[in-house]
């Protein structure tokens, strides 16, 4: 199954792998997306950690946001905020990509399953 993995998912198998991130990992079909790229590579203790995180990374297939995301972004955004939920910006574009693309957002992160109540295609892996 093609899951979107969210950042936290990475720095946790990066810094405590535990069994569950191991099996995960060599049993489904993970992707990212550039804000996942953009916050792991902003966690970059150096020019050397930088460039070790971007070939790691060019292991994984990417979603990309096209032009008429935007408009559904801000349409989700909207939605969120006069349901009083409100979550960080780039956690929005995640959801979005795993609603676009009908998979799972794999995430450690508690914002995902408060936008489940407004978001309901969205799934959590």
């Amino acid at each position: 199954m093609k899951i979107l993995a969210d950042s936290n998912i990475f720095i946790d198998f990066w810094k405590r792998p535990d069994q569950m991130l191991i099996d995960t990992f060599a049993s489904e079909d993970v992707v990212i997306c550039g804000v996942v790229r953009a916050e792991l590579m902003h966690g970059a203790k150096s020019h050397a950690d930088l460039d070790r995180i971007n070939v790691l990374l060019d292991e994984f297939d990417t979603l990309e946001l096209e032009e008429s995301d935007w408009k559904a972004l801000g349409d989700e955004l909207y939605a969120l905020r006069t349901n009083g939920i409100t979550v960080p910006f780039q956690d929005a574009i995640i959801a979005l990509l795993a609603v676009k693309n009908g998979i799972p957002v794999w995430t450690r992160d508690i914002h995902f399953s408060h936008m489940q109540r407004v978001l309901p295609d969205l799934k959590l892996y």
